[in-house]
C-alpha cells in the first residue's frame, strides 16, 4: 500500500471561490517548488481524482493547470446549481475547498525510493 498524505498535510492553502454564477475555483498553492514539484509528480492530484472527490463528472472540472512561477494549481469545476439558486449552499463559493483537502497525495518516496 503506498503511503500517502492529505492534500491539506502538503499544500500550504486551499482556497475556493466563487468564479461567476456558474462556476466555482480552487487555488492550491504551495510554500516551495519541492512540495509542489512533489505533488504535480505524484499524478495524485488531477482532473479524475478532484471529480471523484467532489462526486462530479470528469465534464464538470472545467479547467485545470499548474502555475509553475507560483507554485500553484488552479482548478474550476462547473457548481452543481447555479449560484443563489435553490440548492445553492454556498453563494460565496468560499466554503467548497473541504473534499479538495482530502485527496490522497502519494509520496514521492514511493514511487522513487527517496523521501519526501
Amino acid at each position: 500500500m503506498p503511503n500517502t498524505r492529505p492534500l491539506a498535510e502538503v499544500a500550504d492553502i486551499i482556497r475556493s471561490k466563487n468564479a461567476g454564477p456558474y462556476r466555482i475555483t480552487f487555488d492550491i498553492m504551495f510554500k516551495n517548488k519541492d512540495a509542489f514539484d512533489n505533488v504535480r509528480r505524484s499524478g495524485s492530484l488531477k482532473p479524475e481524482t478532484i471529480a471523484a472527490a467532489y462526486r462530479l463528472p470528469i465534464n464538470s472540472i472545467s479547467s485545470f493547470f499548474e502555475v509553475e512561477m507560483a507554485n500553484a494549481i488552479k482548478v474550476t469545476i462547473k457548481r452543481p446549481v447555479a449560484q443563489s439558486t435553490v440548492g445553492d449552499g454556498d453563494t460565496y463559493g468560499c466554503q467548497q475547498h473541504v473534499p479538495m483537502m482530502n485527496i490522497s497525495i502519494a509520496s514521492q518516496a514511493d514511487r522513487t525510493g527517496g523521501s519526501h
